[in-house]
């Protein structure tokens, strides 16, 4: 077994948000999947059951058909398998997105994209029934991941999923690395968090793409956090206009007395289409920890502090009252800085 393939549909509309965040989801984020017994594959029901599944590469996509006649098959990132396990009947795969699928093989048409599903599907094992399984551990060959240009191959995969009826009136989103104010990307744990200290400005960049314009949906893209550990530093709301933007925003995670777990949520969304529309989600988990150069300045800021009280019983009452009544209230102060630097939000 050496790659897996794993499907999104429109079945359901959780499903198809599905396939809006493994689109718009940054480099090394976890998304996650889930499938009744019926539609994985039994070779990979049994590297599930077995622990063997864990850690393979996958080619995350989407799968429906246009009419009864013709089926839409879809690639459209690679991703790694973080975590994959069976639980009540279903299969969960927690998975590590990686670069976009290389999507110059399938036509910007839907003739052309219908014909390269049709023969995708013949090489693909398909349950007693006759339907295609979602999840199948013996992909036919799929095209390569593309780690450059990942705004252009995202836009690419985006046109191509535009021409299915599903998504021909929603808007698309990318949401890329996160950055702190001097440009060094915040990167993802094992566990899909991102970790960062408190303090901190940080720069999230977005593209947006809708295949028409639509004035009277009133689609809007938001950035939403806790508002009080981690705050929107700039607008948390832009009221699409256009068919293709780049917005970004700017968080601050305020100064910690202890460490913290919040989360961004980036939206693409319609109140009007909704019905018609299928939202896009990002959620990002953030770790937020206290600085360590913080807490030694504290510390530092703190031991002068004591010192100074101290040090007019250390010089005597032969030193000057106004020089001990000085400095014991030099220290006082600093005492009195060290307990609010990292207590009270910046």
């Amino acid at each position: 077994m050496e790659s897996l393939l794993l499907l999104s549909s429109d079945g359901r509309r959780r499903y198809a948000e599905d396939v809006q965040t493994v689109l718009a989801a940054p480099h090394g984020a976890v998304v996650q999947f889930r499938y009744p017994l019926r539609w994985v594959a039994p070779p990979l029901r049994r590297a599930v059951l077995s622990r063997k599944a864990n850690s393979l590469p996958a080619v995350l996509g989407f799968h429906s058909t246009v009419t009864d006649s013709e089926p839409f098959v879809l690639p459209i990132r690679h991703a790694t398998v973080a975590m994959a396990d069976y639980i009540a009947d279903w299969f969960v795969f927690q998975l590590r997105v990686g670069g976009y699928v290389d999507l110059r093989q399938y036509q910007l048409s839907l003739p052309g994209i219908v014909a390269r599903s049709r023969e995708l599907i013949s090489r693909l094992p398909v349950t007693p029934e006759g339907a295609l399984y979602s999840a199948t551990s013996d992909p036919a060959q799929l095209p390569e991941e593309v780690g450059a240009d990942a705004a252009d191959r995202w836009i690419t995969a985006a046109r191509r999923l535009a021409l299915h009826p599903s998504f021909e009136n929603s808007y698309f989103l990318r949401v890329a690395a996160v950055e702190t104010q001097r440009g060094k990307d915040v990167r993802f744990d094992a566990t899909g968090r991102l970790q960062t200290v408190d303090g901190l400005s940080l720069r999230i960049v977005t593209n947006i793409y809708g295949k028409e314009y639509a004035p009277d949906a009133e689609f809007k893209l938001t950035c939403a956090t806790d508002g009080t550990n981690v705050r929107v530093a700039s607008e948390d709301v832009y009221h699409v206009a256009v068919k293709y933007d780049l917005v970004e925003f700017w968080l601050h995670l305020a100064a910690q007395s202890y460490n913290i777990y919040s989360r961004v949520t980036i939206s693409l969304a319609s109140d009007k289409a909704e019905t018609l529309a299928i939202p896009a989600h990002v959620r990002l988990p953030l770790v937020v920890t206290r600085s360590k150069s913080r807490v030694f300045r504290r510390w530092a800021v703190a031991c002068a502090g004591a010192v100074l009280v101290a040090l007019p019983s250390i010089l005597g009452p032969e030193s000057p009252l106004q020089v001990r009544i000085g400095v014991a209230l030099a220290g006082a102060g600093l005492l009195a800085l060290s307990g609010a630097v990292l207590s009270s939000p910046k």
